[in-house]
């Protein structure tokens, strides 16, 4: 890794600690994840700009151990160009000499030797359970080397304890202290982009696929590529199935045949075990879809090719936060500071006990040992267990329906823009209120639609291969209904006997909520519950801290930013993007973040003249410093007058010949593409939540409209006259976004140069375990 700092202290000495700023170290160590750079390079970044000296120790704990060249000390550029790329630029290795006490005294050793008490430790359990040991035993070791003379007796005042911050990076998401692990979201998009190439083939041929994740000890992995991939059954360690496993299977994969499905997909985690704790192997299930069913199924083994590649923008962007926190906790925590996982909950940094956290997963092993299988499930946490019983309902297709009284009836329609992930949400309505007895009626072309009767009832396998589809099957309309066409509307509701509607869509969708609530008095057929669903790229609904399909807009931008970065890697340039968002400016935020670019224009902040001169002058200076290229982003709706030609020409005519500009309009490939893992598994998070208040409602004899949305973790049910309290409806635009918060962080670890005095850093929650 290239070396730029200050001169690395030689062997047997002790920096002078009243002359030095606070050093901080930072290693990778066991399995590398993609993110684990990202979390690198804001820990960097933020020790450097709040005064601090970050050092890099290689080679996870072999480097402590080893010391020597593989401590050194990192600049601002050595962390540049690094947020993109996989695996870990400090390296990782496995060290047997570090889990001795021998190795661990000659680690401190080393540290203190560079003047380092304090270290960002990087990794799993394991290596974060080492980081937690080494603190325990530091003074005691710190006193055997002083009496050695192998360190002076200054050292031990200077450094009598160790500070520790761990970011978990483990593509598993098997430990506790955060909501997910660095790394767990992109292994997640290598299985789905895996599960979507093997299902065209496996539907083409009416096949069945046996596919193998990763998983050991943790079935999160192949639990959430069972949703957001389609599958037909999944095997869990945490879940396992009785003895004679493979009738029930099979049973269930016939049933699901019997609908007209052509195809079948089972995932199997590598650590999946029956209720003995016999291991459960994706030969066993082939073998026993051979025997049963009479056909072969194919088995894929993913591998480590869900360990590589390119992070995701999540695995950006939370990073990012994950290293910031970190930084700043030890550059402000005094000696006697607990060590602390530095995890997020709920889009929020927050820190926890070390020891708790690692106390909190071995909890989930040992359940697991003793085959306590409900504890080890809960010991998850709730999301977990929610979801481990959504998956049942999506593959257990329902018997065939027997004489009795006619189903309720839900309509689904969408409204507005398209949203990636708009038809994940309606096949999970479809599955969900089929194995609930409701009839689902799929509109065809929006309120249009409605009030032409182009309605049809939609089955198990009709939306089987809904699940990763991008646009919308069902069409969608801007165009809402106003009071001459209400009438019609009630109409349409009464001649096909609809009992509910979901609308699956943005702000429009809720404006037409909000008119049909209003309708009532004059028509009695609008009496009905009425759910929206959020489904915008522009992330702008009330009731929700994320809506369907801004996670794929957002990972697609910062895929094309990528590209971008790559064309101008030959030459010095400006590139001024612009991003799609309207008034809203959480897709040019996070993209500013996931991206690495120095500059973002939000609609949130008014953009002036004076502010894009200061920009071109601190852009030239640091071009003048070697700088290769500064990334601007721009908000559609940032400013009427300052559009994204007029930044781009002023960048130029101030750069001259220092470097050049090019300007570029993302535009509406924004929209498209097939939805992401985590708008996948939103998406039906959801429609179960709007099936389930449209149930309480028809029960409760309580019609209403309303939406449903998930906020810091929770599912929240929000009346659509609260609309306005929440939403700016004129302008688009939320009232009090969270993500406003991190809005200091793209100046902080993207432009050295930006005063960090003048934005202040958001803050870092802390809790229990």
């Amino acid at each position: 890794m290239p070396h730029a700092g200050s001169p690395t202290p030689p062997p047997g000495s002790t920096p002078d600690p009243s002359s030095s700023p606070v050093r901080i170290g930072v290693l990778t160590s066991g399995g590398d994840s993609p993110g684990m750079n990202a979390a690198v390079r804001a820990v960097v970044r933020t020790t450097l700009r709040l005064g601090g000296e970050p050092y890099a120790v290689l080679e996870g704990w072999r480097g402590a151990v080893t010391g020597g060249d593989l401590i050194r000390p990192l600049g601002w550029s050595d962390v540049s160009g690094i947020l993109q790329r996989g695996g870990t630029v400090l390296g990782t290795a496995r060290s047997p000499e570090f889990v001795q006490r021998d190795g661990r005294r000659r680690a401190v050793r080393n540290l203190v030797q560079q003047g380092i008490d304090r270290l960002v430790v990087i990794g799993g359990d394991g290596s974060l359970r080492g980081a937690e040991e080494l603190r325990t035993e530091w003074a005691e070791l710190l006193d055997e080397l002083v009496a050695s003379g192998e360190v002076p007796a200054a050292a031990r005042d200077a450094h009598p304890r160790l500070v520790v911050a761990g970011l978990v990076g483990s593509i598993d998401n098997d430990m506790a202290g955060t909501d997910m692990t660095i790394g767990a979201d992109t292994a997640l998009h290598r299985i789905i982009a895996a599960l979507d190439a093997i299902g065209s083939t496996a539907a083409s041929h009416q096949r069945t696929f046996v596919v193998e994740v990763m998983g050991r000890h943790c079935g999160y992995l192949a639990l959430m590529a069972g949703i957001a991939g389609g599958a037909d059954a999944v095997l869990l360690p945490e879940g396992p199935p009785a003895q004679g496993w493979q009738a029930g299977l099979v049973q269930s994969l016939e049933r699901a045949r019997s609908t007209g499905q052509r195809d079948a997909l089972v995932i199997v985690a590598e650590g999946a075990t029956d209720l003995d704790g016999n291991r459960i192997t994706s030969a066993d299930v082939e073998a026993a879809i051979g025997e049963r069913l009479g056909e072969r199924a194919r088995v894929t083994i993913l591998g480590h090719v869900q360990r590589g590649g390119r992070p995701s923008a999540y695995d950006r962007w939370m990073p990012t936060l994950l290293g910031h926190a970190a930084a700043r906790q030890l550059l402000e925590a005094g000696p006697d500071a607990p060590s602390q996982v530095v995890g997020v909950r709920h889009n929020t940094a927050t820190a926890s006990s070390l020891p708790a956290s690692v106390a909190a997963t071995n909890t989930v092993r040992d359940a697991l040992a003793a085959r306590d299988y409900a504890t080890a499930a809960a010991a998850r946490g709730s999301s977990f267990v929610t979801l481990t019983r959504l998956v049942g309902q999506l593959t257990r297709a329902p018997e065939q329906p027997v004489d009795g009284p006619p189903s309720r009836r839900v309509a689904v329609l969408h409204v507005g823009g398209v949203a990636p992930g708009m038809n994940t949400a309606v096949r999970a309505l479809v599955r969900f209120g089929l194995s609930s007895g409701l009839s689902v009626l799929g509109v065809q072309g929006s309120f249009e639609g409605l009030v032409e009767g182009r309605l049809r009832e939609l089955g198990w396998a009709e939306v089987d291969g809904w699940v990763g589809q991008g646009g919308a099957v069902l069409g969608t309309s801007r165009r809402l209904p106003d009071e001459a066409t209400v009438a019609a509307v009630a109409d349409s509701v009464r001649a096909h006997r609809l009992d509910a509607l979901v609308l699956v869509g943005g702000l429009d969708a809720y404006r037409a909520a909000a008119l049909l609530d209003t309708a009532r008095a004059q028509h009695p057929e609008l009496a009905l519950p009425v759910v929206c669903l959020p489904a915008s790229i522009d992330n702008n609904l009330p009731g929700a801290d994320l809506s369907v399909g801004a996670d794929t807009a957002l990972n697609t931008i910062v895929e094309m930013l990528d590209k971008i970065r790559t064309s101008a890697s030959a030459t010095r340039r400006c590139f001024v993007a612009e991003t799609k968002g309207g008034r809203c400016g959480y897709l040019t935020m996070m993209s500013g973040i996931a991206s690495g670019a120095e500059r973002v224009y939000l609609p949130e902040d008014r953009l002036r003249i004076a502010e894009i001169a200061e920009d071109a002058r601190r852009m030239t200076r640091a071009f003048e410093e070697g700088c290769r290229l500064y990334l601007v982003l721009r908000n559609e709706k940032a400013s009427e007058h300052y559009t994204t030609d007029l930044v781009a020409r002023i960048f130029e005519e101030e750069g001259g010949a220092l470097f050049d500009v090019r300007h570029t309009v993302l535009g509406h490939v924004q929209d498209g593409g097939d939805p992401t893992p985590f708008d996948r598994l939103l998406a039906t998070r959801l429609a179960r939540a709007a099936l389930d208040e449209v149930l309480r409602q028809l029960a409760a004899g309580e019609p209403q409209s309303c939406s449903v949305g998930e906020v810091g973790g929770e599912l929240r049910v929000t009346s659509v006259d609260r609309l306005e309290e929440e939403v700016d409806v004129e302008l688009g635009q939320p009232r009090a976004p969270w993500w406003t918060d991190l809005r200091p962080l793209v100046g902080l670890v993207s432009d050295r140069l930006r005063d960090p005095a003048a934005h202040p850093v958001p803050l870092v929650r802390t809790e229990d375990a």
